[in-house]
């Protein structure tokens, strides 16, 4: 029987997920040999960013025309404001953009060029521009490195058929019919497993079964994955799902999964003869009763009895990275299990159980060995203290030689000196610890058992031992109060020289969390499902003490622009390096510690936009202008700073919704023309919207002249302030640098 293991678009792209290679190394172990793998995430983004597609969407967009048609109206609403902001951007840098896609991979692929700070944020902004053009294609679609979102929301089963067959909006059917459904053709497999572990990967993926079945209505598709813990038994009361699947593996899929390829073995690879009924953990459509039918369930399979996962036949040569970074599993489910808000248990099952180290080691060894890295992510909820005591030295003592990070609890009595000076000995460069509050008392709310004081030195202990921090934090927990987290964000500031990220995010209600369940102890008043919304899982609410939702809101706002104030990691064009997980730790193995980072790279970078003054200033050759009506600024600074404490929630990457944005076009006044000019550098792949006056001030700029006369060409009264404007323009780097600070940072 021919199997064919698909992980479908979107996810990120910097390094392969695990599930797929964790299948197919089951499955082979278990007899199953004729099985093909494809990473479809990673090579539509691929195909997408490729020079030749981005000029067909350039095309298709024709963003100079509709921007002079915008240019035309006497104001532009909130909906209007949306597209200019995206014309204007394609339209400046597109042809560039397009130009040299090509190029940006092969600097990020490449460990010659990646290193190069300044040529790797180049390569980094162009991929991030080419998205956004790709995207522009499609709109309102959005496709990021780290989401895919369209009009139709997840969280309506009736809009996800119908963004199915929505080609104007799902880039996805155009992929599969011309790039990825060929393929599927030539390997005709009779059993097909898509692993849907995000939100984004929902629309995408089932899309993708649909079109297999239209192809070969007798294949065998089953679906597993994180997601559909959380939505399959909503999804499956739609008759409609039953045309695009065959069943659903609920929790853990190495058993569920192997027992569907006997059945379907059994039945000659027939969908339709297979008896699935016997198996546990699966959801099917049962055609004697003609209904959904859920099976026993079983507890999972003891993780000391799996296989080392198998990358084979994945596409590790096509990751936008230069050196490669595996994903492992040394546990699954969480040794705690306590905190309130959490809902791992849902996902992959009661019970937590973990690897010997023994086996840990022989799983870095073999993969180190067959694949030629030395990089690895522990694909872990917390690293257990048995783990974090153990582990550490029996990789010194196998030479493993290896770099690595994971997720960790805050654990005040295991993370001592000694352990966390050995975890960095062992090559452990980065952990992300759940500190969610510096507050007792949110903390004790939330269940963490954990200390805020005692935390923050254990953050102390493992930044002086050389491993990078990464916080998560929570905002608007039930009962917080703004003063509590406006604690929070003192403690993080405070303490900025231990800590080297935060990754803060407003909370809502999981349905499936204790806390949800329990809403009446924690103060909640009302919940507010959306009565179309079938598939919700998010949900906001009414506290009746503590914060308001809009206070949650603009205290996270406050929490992001500390971040970039204080952060050299979040600052200015660094934002980009951290956003990509798997370059900032591959950052941090190449120089060792962030200490190192910060000083070599980090600093030099921001510190060059600080220089003095040219004596001749001259702007930077190549810029793309673009002259508009409305002022760019104005319209960034609305679209980012629109009340959210109005909008629906967006959950998982979540766009606005048509509602909203019709809601806005009559109450936001419309945008008074105001003339502008956007500058695309084609040197470092930035866009700078400028008033005209600033934008004369440039273009008189040509390397002629000295300061003095270039500031005596304006009456006396306005010197002082294009004086400073000059220098906003050499701090956005739209002059060139004078050879004594280029020299003097090159020292650096």
């Amino acid at each position: 029987m021919r199997i064919a293991l698909i992980n479908p678009p979107q996810a990120h792209f910097t390094q392969p997920l695990l599930a797929i290679p964790s299948l197919a190394a089951f499955l082979k172990e278990n007899g199953f040999r004729d099985l093909r793998v494809v990473d479809a995430s990673i090579e539509s983004y691929d195909y997408f960013l490729s020079g030749a597609r981005l000029s067909r969407a350039l095309e298709r967009i024709g963003a100079k025309k509709r921007l002079r048609e915008l240019d035309r109206k006497s104001g532009l609403l909130f909906s209007e404001m949306e597209t200019y902001q995206m014309l204007s951007e394609v339209a400046v840098s597109g042809e560039t953009i397009a130009a040299r896609i090509d190029e940006a991979k092969d600097v990020i692929r490449s460990a010659d060029k990646f290193y190069d700070y300044e040529r790797y944020l180049w390569a980094a902004r162009t991929v991030e521009r080419a998205l956004r053009i790709f995207s522009a294609e499609f709109a309102p679609t959005r496709l990021t490195a780290h989401g895919f979102v369209m009009k139709q929301t997840i969280e309506r089963s009736d809009e996800i058929f119908d963004a199915l067959a929505d080609e104007a909006h799902n880039p996805y059917i155009e992929y599969y019919r011309d790039v990825l459904m060929p393929r599927i053709r030539e390997m005709n497999p009779d059993f097909v497993g898509l692993s849907i572990t995000f939100g984004s990967q929902a629309i995408p993926g089932f899309t993708l079964a649909r079109m297999i079945k239209e192809w070969k209505p007798d294949c065998y598709i089953t679906v597993g994955g994180g997601l559909l813990a959380y939505v399959a038994h909503k999804l499956s009361k739609r008759a409609e799902i039953w045309s695009v699947i065959d069943s659903f593996v609920m929790l853990e899929g190495e058993r569920p999964l192997l027992e569907l390829c006997k059945a379907v073995e059994a039945a000659g690879g027939a969908a339709g003869r297979a008896d699935v009924a016997h198996i546990s953990n699966l959801i099917y459509f049962d055609k004697k009763t003609g209904a959904a039918t859920s099976t026993r369930e079983d507890a999972p399979l003891d993780i000391k009895l799996l296989p080392t996962p198998d990358f084979d036949g994945m596409p590790l040569h096509l990751y936008f990275s230069p050196e490669l970074v595996l994903p492992l599993a040394i546990t699954r489910g969480c040794y705690w299990g306590k905190c309130v808000f959490c809902t791992l248990f849902t996902v992959i099952g009661p019970g937590y159980r973990g690897r010997t180290v023994e086996q840990t080691v022989d799983d870095i060894r073999k993969l180190k060995e067959k694949h030629g890295t030395r990089h690895f992510y522990m694909v872990i909820e917390d690293l257990p203290p048995n783990m974090a005591k153990r582990l550490p030295s029996a990789i010194l003592e196998a030479n493993l030689d290896i770099d690595w990070w994971c997720d960790a609890r805050l654990e005040h009595d295991v993370f001592d000196r000694e352990t966390v000076a050995e975890l960095a000995r062992s090559g452990c460069k980065r952990i992300a610890f759940g500190y969610e509050s510096a507050n007792k008392r949110v903390l004790d709310r939330m269940c963490k058992g954990i200390d805020p004081d005692a935390s923050m030195q254990l953050i102390h202990r493992c930044h002086d031992a050389g491993i990078s921090v990464t916080l998560y934090v929570m905002i608007g927990f039930p009962t917080e109060t703004r003063d509590e987290a406006l604690q929070t964000l003192a403690a993080i500031v405070n303490n900025r020289d231990k800590i080297q990220e935060v990754s803060a995010r407003v909370f809502y209600l999981d349905e499936h969390s204790e806390i949800y369940k329990r809403a009446r102890e924690f103060d909640i008043k009302e919940i507010h499902p959306d009565p179309r919304a079938d598939l919700q899982v998010y949900y906001d609410f009414t506290p009746g003490s503590g914060m308001t939702r809009r206070e949650a809101r603009e205290v996270y706002l406050k929490f992001t622009g500390a971040l970039r104030s204080h952060f050299p990691v979040f600052q200015n064009t660094n934002m980009l390096y951290h956003e990509l997980k798997s370059h900032y730790f591959l950052f941090l193995a190449k120089h060792g510690s962030f200490e190192n980072l910060r000083a070599r790279v980090l600093e030099p970078a921001i510190e060059r936009t600080r220089g003095p003054l040219p004596d001749r200033p001259r702007r930077v050759p190549g810029l793309v202008a673009e002259t508009l009506r409305f002022d760019r600024d104005d319209i960034d600074v609305k679209l980012i700073t629109i009340d959210s404490g109005t909008v629906r929630p967006r959950y998982h990457f979540d766009i606005l919704g048509e509602d909203d944005r019709n809601r806005f076009d009559r109450e936001v006044a419309p945008l008074a023309p105001s003339a502008s000019e956007l500058f695309f550098s084609p040197a470092d792949a930035e866009t700078h919207c400028l008033s005209a006056n600033a934008a004369e001030l440039l273009r008189s700029c040509d390397g002629t002249r000295q300061v003095p006369e270039i500031l005596g060409a304006f009456p006396a009264e306005f010197r002082e302030d294009a004086g400073n404007a000059l220098r906003s323009l050499a701090e956005a780097g739209l002059l060139v640098l004078p050879a004594a600070t280029a020299a003097r940072l090159a020292e650096c």
